[in-house]
């Protein structure tokens, strides 16, 4: 029997930091993408004409857009406080599935502020390290 594709983001989660402490990211985030980057490695020339080919690297970001909350308890702020702190994180793009995703990110700050009387979209942007799929229950 064929399982149902499930081609929607969300409602998913996305939480950051340890687990007693995470900060829920998936409530002011209008997007979110995980991102590879592969890097192919550099060719090694030898005298005898023969080459080689390091290995291919792959780095990940993990990025979206969040809404813009003042609050001294917002995403923002949080972020301003754990920046430059390793910290691991939780994805789960939509929680009818079983896939999530782990890993650690370095937590960077966010911009803040934008157009005036209007609620901004904030861009965020980790670098990622120890990626690895999970599986993990339907909550539907």
């Amino acid at each position: 029997m064929a399982t149902s594709k499930i081609r929607t983001l969300g409602p998913g989660t996305l939480l950051i930091g340890e687990t007693d402490a995470e900060k829920k990211f998936d409530a002011d985030t209008t997007s979110t993408t995980l991102t590879p980057k592969t890097e192919d490695g550099d060719e090694i020339n030898f005298l005898d004409g023969s080459t080689e080919r390091d290995e291919a690297t792959t780095t990940w970001t993990l990025e979206g857009s969040i809404k813009e909350d003042f609050s001294t308890d917002g995403v923002q702020m949080w972020c301003f406080t754990n920046a430059g702190k390793k910290m691991p994180f939780r994805f789960i793009p939509n929680k009818e599935g079983t896939l999530g995703f782990t890993g650690t990110v370095i937590v960077s700050p966010v911009a803040i502020g934008g157009d005036v009387k209007k609620k901004n979209d904030i861009d965020f942007s980790f670098a990622a390290s120890d990626v690895t799929t999970t599986t993990v229950s339907p909550t539907a």
